[in-house]
């Protein structure tokens, strides 16, 4: 229950953006009020939630299933099958970093300003300069470990830790790199290569998405910083519904329901929205606010892989480690993006044909024979390609579909443009040449549009109201005191991770909503 009538902040979503702002808002005496939909997962359970994944085998996905979260998709014309949305985002305290993969990087000074580079997109109404302090910021608050690379922009400070070494099966690239005259470049990673902050340097468990050491951050660390304060409140399993404003385009009060009851009126000066690009959507849509250019869900954008495999005579040993040290930014920017869109190549990958026999129930004498006679011998390739802003895909209000509150669901379209198809074209052509030129053979493209799981756009930052849903300070056009911060307010994808952007954001906003400390 709450304990006030009001407070000086209430942020709606306790992923990566809700949990950093109400950290520092709480750390800097606001009385913080933080609502999740979801519920708080016991970080104590995580190895019995491995033993079950691995041991069972179904559900592979550790985490409950999410019923409620019901939504429709029209993507499949489009896309050539329906969009998992479920698959790849966990409502619960901590958000989609309770699973994440971990890689932390900063976008690329270009992909700040592909409007004015590339005539491609609209250019971000902020700059890097204006991120990079923050993002600084975001690494010393996550724990990230890296090495400076030349495709990295200019930083300010060094990374809080030294980067991992290069997985062995990783490091036999650099033969084909040098022949085909690309360079390689090292993978900053939110996770601990030494201890940091209390929590446990990388042990190697190779199971990412559970990680039981506390070596891969997750935003329930912040959450639960903010709550030893005594300044943060969190409210659990609790959905906001509606967002009621006055005449004046002020927020009065934020109502909201209990998963198994309960009503809430929440009161409180500013409020910001921090969930998924798809909830903060469908919250301003349900209230009818911020959308008086009709902006509000649009733009909807993912980072799509294109991966391929092949068989490869030598053992290459793979994911000892669980997670992606190498990659290659030599595709990213150049003439070339005039026509198409960013493209990172990841080297290594889990698509060995020993995880497919698994989760077909292949277990025992039948698997060691796989065992002895196919690992390692799968060689895969991603491209993470950049998506463009394209106001047709988009998040709307489904008319039919109702969630458990019989509020509309959120309905889904991903909408793609010749540039895109373009794109994965070219990321073909390149992850294809690559495992030629390793001595891969019976190459297979794995599905094209792969989901990169990184939902951004919705809620557009903007220079103009015309053109997005908030200024260059996240704040609703024609509101006072109402906010958005997360991905859903990227002008423009890139093609590298989201996560340290939307943590550099929710800190940006944290010093303009609170003081900083003096």
């Amino acid at each position: 229950m709450m304990k006030s009538s009001s407070y000086d902040l209430c942020v709606i979503g306790a992923g990566m953006a809700g949990a950093m702002l109400s950290a520092v808002a709480a750390r800097r005496g606001q009385k913080v009020l933080l609502v999740e939909a979801g519920p708080r997962f016991d970080f104590s359970q995580r190895l019995n939630q491995l033993k079950r994944k691995q041991l069972l085998g179904a559900p592979l996905w550790p985490w409950e299933d999410q019923r409620r979260d019901v939504y429709v998709d029209t993507s499949r014309d489009e896309l050539g099958y329906v969009y998992t949305l479920n698959a790849s985002r966990v409502k619960g305290v901590g958000g989609s970093t309770l699973h994440w993969g971990g890689m932390a990087q900063r976008l690329q000074l270009s992909d700040f300003e592909t409007a004015t580079r590339y005539g491609m997109g609209l250019d971000w109404p902020i700059g890097y300069e204006d991120l990079e302090p923050y993002y600084a910021w975001a690494e010393e608050e996550i724990g990230v470990s890296g090495d400076f690379s030349p495709a990295d922009p200019p930083r300010s400070t060094p990374f809080p830790m030294p980067g991992f070494p290069m997985k062995y099966s990783e490091a036999r690239w650099e033969p084909v790199a040098q022949k085909l005259g690309i360079r390689l470049d090292t993978v900053s990673h939110a996770r601990n290569s030494q201890a940091y902050r209390g929590r446990s340097p990388c042990v190697a468990y190779s199971v990412c998405n559970l990680c039981p050491s506390g070596a891969r951050y997750s935003a329930h660390f912040h959450v639960e910083e903010a709550e030893r304060t005594g300044n943060c409140e969190v409210l659990t399993e609790t959905v906001a519904r509606r967002i009621e404003t006055d005449a004046d385009g002020r927020v009065v009060a934020v109502h909201a329901s209990g998963l198994h009851g309960g009503e809430f009126e929440i009161r409180a000066r500013h409020y910001a929205i921090t969930a998924h690009a798809v909830e903060s959507a469908r919250l301003l849509l349900l209230s009818d606010v911020g959308n008086q250019s009709g902006q509000v869900g649009r733009n909807l954008m993912e980072h799509w892989y294109v991966a391929a495999g092949g068989w490869h005579d030598d053992r290459n040993y793979p994911d000892r480690i669980g997670f992606t040290t190498l990659e290659t930014h030599s595709f990213y920017d150049g003439p070339e993006r005039r026509d198409r869109g960013a493209i990172k190549v990841e080297f290594g990958g889990r698509r060995d044909p020993l995880t497919a026999a698994a989760r077909r129930g292949i277990w025992g004498r039948k698997l060691a024979e796989l065992d002895r006679a196919e690992f390692g011998h799968w060689l895969s390739v991603g491209a993470e390609t950049e998506h463009q802003p394209n106001p047709d895909s988009r998040v709307t209000l489904d008319p039919e579909q109702r969630d458990q509150f019989g509020d509309p669901a959120p309905r889904l379209h991903f909408a793609l443009t010749d540039v895109d198809r373009r794109t994965h074209q070219r990321a073909h052509e390149i992850v294809s040449t690559l495992l030629e030129a390793r001595g891969a053979r019976e190459i297979k493209t794995t599905v094209q549009y792969a989901r990169g799981h990184h939902h951004m756009g919705t809620c557009r930052m903007s220079a103009k109201p015309e053109d997005g849903v908030v200024d260059r300070d996240c704040r609703v056009h024609a509101t006072e005191n109402l906010y958005v911060v997360g991905s859903s307010v990227y002008p423009t994808a890139g093609a590298r991770q989201p996560t340290l952007t939307i943590a550099a954001l929710a800190l940006r906003l944290a010093d303009q909503l609170t003081s900083p400390p003096a």
